[in-house]
């Protein structure tokens, strides 16, 4: 297992190799603002890729904003989720960054950190849409430690624990509400020939587990303290839950959790295999549903239910009633921006989290909207509806991991610990140990 290098560099150079890459599109023509004065130039950095609905419907309302705002130029600069991650990185410790990105918790609680953001709570003040728009709740999300709001919220998340009921009635087994029922179906998955779970091993699709795991044995108290708090270098402590959670791993692991080869199956692949009927589970995030209707049909679609993650009865710190998800993405505006920038930045912003826009955006089942507003919900499938339902009334959200923790420890838990149970390579206290350690630098190097 390739352990965590120096993260920064190699974000650099990922990032340097993706600038040539990248293709940017721009919004609107060259029309002159009223009075004859050049149009403000913006650039805006998000995950609205070509080939899906959402980008369709991004690239209508960036139109329909040019028309409406004649005096703003759009520059908009489109990647997956981690190149973003990476782009923005290192465009921020350079000193460039676009005048409004989209951008996830854990990388934008670094930022405010080192005061490279903007604090939302004037805007908010002086555009009351916002308030209108977002729950106060769901913008408190986004508050700082001190108060400050780094960012807009506008994507929320929640988990989605789907199972195949054909497969369920065809072999006479229920929805598992605890640990012991997890694995108990695991085992009985491995004797019928197929596996109870899949997931993107390729892709490292291991971040809402891991936080599905610490919610269940340690609560959202002590893993607050783990990824932010004051028990950041104490992954190894077996106090704070990620020793149990990582044990509680490999039991299901080692009872055939996953499919052999997993960590080299690509998420779209693992779709394609749940689709097919190899494996009765898949666990991740609302949007998934798109995904697994493109992999198996609307036939396939209708067979899905969303669960929550089962009760760890063994575990009394934990808490069975929490949501994986929340308030993860949200827009980002760095510090320093002149005030007619500034203006032509909020206006887009406006725009962005519409709840107009989002409504369409929800109906894709793509995307669930942070804020307040009426969708069709006939124009998505039943799992989607049952995911908005599961954040509406959610009593206690969690983040996933990668907007949980600092990145470099999230790196180690999705990339190398968790990986390394899979393999065999890792025990529990080694994969612990690597997760440790990343931390252990990660606060050396904040000294």
């Amino acid at each position: 297992m390739k352990k965590i290098g120096v993260f920064l560099v190699s974000l650099f150079l990922t990032a340097v190799l993706m600038t040539g890459i990248t293709g940017c599109t721009r919004g609107g023509g060259e029309k002159a603002a009223a009075g004859g004065q050049k149009p403000v130039e913006i650039r805006y950095m998000g995950t609205e890729t070509v080939g899906g609905p959402i980008n369709e419907l991004f690239n209508a309302m960036l139109e329909k904003f040019q028309k409406d705002n004649p005096d703003i130029k759009v520059q908009a600069d489109l990647l997956p989720s981690a190149d973003l991650r990476t782009k923005i990185t290192v465009e921020m410790a350079a000193g460039n960054p676009p005048e409004i990105s989209s951008c996830i918790t854990s990388y934008a609680n670094e930022f405010m950190r080192d005061n490279k953001i903007e604090d939302w709570r004037p805007i908010i003040q002086a555009n009351p849409e916002f308030s209108q728009w977002f729950l106060k709740k769901n913008i408190d999300s986004m508050a700082y430690r001190d108060g400050r709001i780094m960012m807009m919220p506008t994507e929320a998340s929640i988990d989605g624990f789907y199972y195949n009921t054909e497969i369920f009635s065809k072999n006479g087994w229920q929805p598992p509400k605890t640990f012991e029922d997890l694995l108990d179906l695991t085992k009985k998955a491995k004797a019928a020939g197929i596996t109870l779970m899949v997931t993107g091993g390729k892709d490292i699709r291991f971040a809402w587990l891991a936080s599905a795991l610490m919610a269940r044995v340690a609560g959202k108290a002590k893993t607050d303290e783990l990824t932010g708090g004051n028990a950041m270098d104490q992954w190894d402590n077996p106090q704070y839950g990620f020793v149990t959670a990582m044990t509680k791993f490999k039991q299901l692991v080692d009872a055939g959790l996953y499919p052999r080869g997993v960590l080299g199956m690509s998420s779209t692949e693992a779709d394609q295999a749940f689709a097919r009927g190899e494996a009765a589970m898949y666990y991740e995030g609302a949007w998934k549903g798109a995904n697994f209707e493109t992999a198996g049909g609307k036939e396939f679609i209708n067979k899905l239910e969303r669960i929550d993650w089962p009760a760890f009865t063994d575990a009394p710190d934990g808490d069975p009633s929490i949501h994986i998800g929340g308030n993860i993405w949200g827009l980002m505006i760095p510090v320093g921006l002149n005030d007619r920038v500034k203006d032509a930045v909020v206006r887009f912003a406006k725009a962005y989290c519409d709840p107009v826009y989002n409504a369409k955006l929800q109906e894709t089942g793509s995307r669930v909207y942070a804020g307040v507003c009426d969708y069709d919900r006939t124009k998505t499938m039943k799992i989607f509806n049952q995911c908005v339902d599961a954040y509406v009334e959610a009593p206690v959200y969690m983040y996933s991991m990668d907007s949980y923790a600092v990145p470099s420890v999230d790196l180690a838990i999705k990339q190398t610990a968790m990986p390394g149970i899979v393999s065999g390579e890792f025990t529990v206290t080694q994969a612990v140990a690597e997760v440790q350690k990343a931390a252990q630098d990660y606060l050396k190097s904040k000294k």
